[in-house]
């Protein structure tokens, strides 16, 4: 209850406030012109959906019932823990710890949100700089996101040529500024160290133009030039990546000590005390692991009526024309032309009772003969909540079936011999 207080009263509302904050900076810079709309579209839409959620997490919160449950649960389960002589001297410290943890992180929580750079090149110049600094040591010791099993990734991010828009970098930076100055003040040692007496615009602009990380050679000659090379830029970027290093490594070094470190102990601890209390009768969250996840199809109460417990091809069709195929409701010409071809009464999506999470995406719905029926895509609004209870009477999980796909392959995309493939 603690973790969950935590996430309603600090985490979320403060992270949905700079979400809001930066889609709106960037609508506005997309609403410049037809480049400017291209330039900003992808970030505007991941944001967007970062908000949507977040905002559900944050509406389960705030559901008294929700939390009512929750603290019902958690005094049930502890209860029996401290019932039990051995179970308390192993497990019974682990709620408090917790919630001490908790109180630590809202005393830091600000610098952790707002001591960012919201901006391409800023992370690249940081994974530059930290990069040629962290291969150097033994795999253990190194910073999240720079062991060796990472590496590959992280390199293929660094030296891709995908195009920076100078513009957006502007956008994104001054918004970032503008947040830090106004949440941390002027004399934070992050705010002055980025800042130097300039506004955040004018710091945003001087830095975005000075730098030449938008050229992916240069960023290769930098890490393949190790620590000498990294020391000897004087990339402005670069500059203030080795500047910022220090201060993050501290505060990262502080919420491992003080909060991460703990929450994990602790978290453990909860863990077995769980499986000692309550053995095989409940299944695991998902973890990022696998796991198995068992439901029914089966709609559900909206908005005072019923959703369905499918789609079709025909309200693909009836959703686009009803918002004249416009925004989120175009259709490729592919499928407007190919209409006709179409079998419209082909089930499209489907829901069921699956208790899913992020990270599900791409999991194969699988009936009980064992063939597969459909792929998991997306959780419906009711499930955003998901992140920390399970309602069954709302809570779906939404996937593509697999009639539509081979529907789809055989009279849109002509590709017979990957749909005979598939379903041999």
């Amino acid at each position: 209850m603690a973790q969950l207080e935590f996430q309603r009263d600090f985490v979320q509302p403060a992270t949905l406030r700079s979400l809001r904050t930066r889609i709106s900076r960037l609508q506005a810079y997309s609403a410049q012109g037809p480049d400017q709309a291209r330039e900003a579209g992808s970030l505007i839409f991941s944001l967007q959906n970062s908000v949507k959620a977040r905002d559900g997490r944050l509406q389960g919160l705030l559901d008294k019932n929700l939390m009512v449950k929750k603290q019902r649960e958690e005094d049930e389960f502890r209860s029996r823990v401290m019932a039990n002589a051995a179970w308390k001297a192993d497990y019974g410290q682990a709620w408090a710890e917790i919630a001490d943890a908790q109180k630590k992180a809202a005393t830091h929580h600000k610098e952790q949100v707002y001591r960012t750079l919201y901006s391409q090149f800023a992370t690249l110049a940081m994974n530059i700089v930290q990069y040629v600094a962290e291969v150097k040591k033994a795999d253990g010791e190194r910073l999240a996101g720079y062991h060796d099993a990472q590496l590959e990734s992280l390199r293929f991010r660094m030296f891709s040529p995908a195009p920076v828009y100078p513009g957006v970098e502007i956008v994104r930076l001054t918004g970032a500024l503008d947040e830090a100055l106004a949440e941390l003040g002027p004399n934070d040692i992050w705010v002055k160290a980025v800042l130097r007496g300039r506004t955040p615009q004018q710091a945003a602009k001087e830095l975005v133009s000075g730098t030449k990380l938008a050229d992916p050679a240069l960023r290769r000659q930098l890490v393949e030039g190790g620590q000498a090379a990294m020391e000897a830029s004087t990339d402005p970027m670069i500059a203030l990546a080795r500047q910022l290093d220090p201060m993050q490594r501290a505060t990262l070094k502080w919420f491992e000590d003080n909060v991460q470190s703990v929450e994990q102990r602790a978290g453990e601890q909860i863990g077995k005390a769980r499986f000692a209390v309550f053995g095989k009768t409940t299944y695991p969250d998902a973890t990022f692991t696998l796991r198995l996840s068992y439901g029914q199809v089966q709609g559900y109460p909206m908005n005072g009526t019923k959703a369905p417990a499918k789609t079709t091809f025909f309200g693909l069709f009836d959703r686009a024309a009803g918002f004249n195929y416009e925004g989120p409701f175009y259709l490729p010409a592919r499928y407007k032309e190919g209409r006709d071809k179409l079998n419209l009464a082909t089930p499209l999506d489907f829901v069921t009772t699956n208790d899913i999470i992020g990270g599900n995406s791409g999991s194969p719905v699988i009936n009980r003969q064992g063939e597969i029926v459909g792929l998991i895509f997306d959780g419906n609004i009711e499930s955003l909540a998901g992140e920390y209870v399970y309602d069954g009477a709302t809570n779906r999980a939404v996937a593509v079936h697999t009639g539509a796909m081979t529907e789809a392959l055989r009279k849109l995309y002509n590709a017979p011999s990957l749909v005979k493939e598939l379903v041999q």
